[in-house]
């Protein structure tokens, strides 16, 4: 068997499989892997940042470059479907077919659930409102002792409450008190379920007197309405409350 590897046969065969493996390699190195990777050449990324999403997809395209959805994200006032990101990003130098991965915006907003407001500051208010993606659309000022607190959080005119879900980037509309200039005003308690001489205790507590409405309709004696429910009045005005008749004691 050794004699084999002395014999003219042998060294051919082993020339052979040198001269194979030698030109593979140099075909990998010098003609495959570069053709392959694109070795030497370079495309310049184009800006698509603020396009829809075809646009940039055509624009990419004419670029030799191909492109990935990696993120998308909620933006008030902006038109769905466009580019907020790109990366790498426009003037980057690339190899041909790289992927471009973009950030494009939402058509519809997440939702989120609206923080506790009332009763805080109005500069505590609104940080909270921004942490949680929600913008205040307009902030009033009403007669109230508790001067720059918020007092209610309404959303399309009607109040909201922490918890309720609302969609992110929605505007709150924050009551504040106005404060030291209208010390003579005081905010209404609520005297509903409260039978007449309760309700009127109460009133007369909070500075306020009370304007009795009768129902003639039997029911259990207790205020079932009040003008106003809340807000705040002068010092020594009436509150008007309905009561049902049966067990009134005035």
């Amino acid at each position: 068997m050794f004699r084999y590897f002395k014999t003219k046969e042998f060294f051919i065969s082993l020339t052979a499989v040198v001269v194979v493996a030698f030109l593979g390699y140099m075909f990998f190195f010098n003609i495959f892997l570069p053709s392959y990777t694109h070795h030497g050449e370079s495309v310049v990324v184009p800006e698509v940042s603020k396009l829809q999403i075809e646009e940039a997809r055509k624009k990419l395209n004419e670029a030799n470059l191909l492109m990935e959805i990696k993120d998308s994200l909620y933006l008030p006032g902006i038109t769905p479907m466009t580019i907020l990101k790109q990366e790498p990003p426009a003037s980057s130098t690339v190899k041909p077919d790289r992927t471009i991965f973009l950030t494009i915006s939402k058509a519809v907003p997440p939702m989120v659930k609206m923080p506790k407001v009332v009763d805080l500051s109005i500069y505590q208010a609104k940080s909270k409102l921004e942490s949680w993606k929600l913008q205040v659309k307009e902030v009033r000022k009403v007669p109230d002792i508790a001067r720059n607190v918020v007092l209610r959080a309404l959303l399309d005119g009607k109040d909201i409450k922490e918890g309720e879900n609302v969609p992110q980037g929605t505007g709150i509309t924050l009551i504040i008190g106005e404060g030291e200039k209208i010390q003579s005003f005081v905010r209404v308690p609520s005297v509903i379920g409260l039978l007449y001489n309760e309700a009127a205790s109460r009133l007369s507590s909070a500075g306020l007197s009370i304007d009795p409405q009768w129902d003639p309709a039997d029911g259990d004696g207790k205020a079932y309405k009040q003008v106003p429910e809340k807000d705040s009045l002068r010092r020594g005005q009436g509150v008007s409350v309905w009561f049902h008749s049966k067990g009134v004691s005035n």
